[in-house]
């Protein structure tokens, strides 16, 4: 099982703003170069940044399954309702949301009472219930 957690980038008035569309096809590309990862499905908040987020990353990564919008996923939900329904869709899966709800969601898989929380987008990745790798802008290659 692999979860990448996704923090949607930098928003203005809702919409992803020039410097957080920037920020996501970067990592989209420094991703691509580091691993040709390939996902089951990516799952996204319904806030517009994150699906917008979700999209950028997505075309970055040459993804052309589903990007489902999921409105558990909007932050009020506690963990423990999310996470079957995010393992039911594959076994990896990309999921695209905000603070806290994400690093509450980190926690809860890998079993712990805290996780570091996401800047914005960054992806951090859980491989078997274990946090695995995480990757920021400004990250050196």
């Amino acid at each position: 099982m692999d979860i990448f957690l996704l923090r949607s980038s930098i928003a203005e008035g809702g919409a992803l703003s020039l410097e957080g569309r920037q920020l996501v096809r970067a990592l989209g590309n420094k991703l691509r170069l580091l691993e040709e990862p390939s996902f089951d499905r990516m799952l996204t908040s319904p806030v517009p940044a994150a699906v917008q987020t979700a999209e950028l990353f997505a075309d970055r990564l040459d993804y052309t399954g589903v990007i489902e919008v999921l409105p558990v996923l909007s932050g009020n939900a506690p963990p423990e309702v999310v996470t079957p329904l995010l393992l039911a869709r594959g076994t990896s899966i990309v999921v695209v949301g905000d603070e806290p709800a994400l690093s509450a969601l980190g926690a809860f898989l890998i079993g712990r009472p805290s996780f570091p929380q996401l800047v914005h987008s960054q992806v951090s990745v859980i491989q078997n219930r274990k946090p695995a790798w995480r990757l920021r802008p400004g990250d050196p290659e």
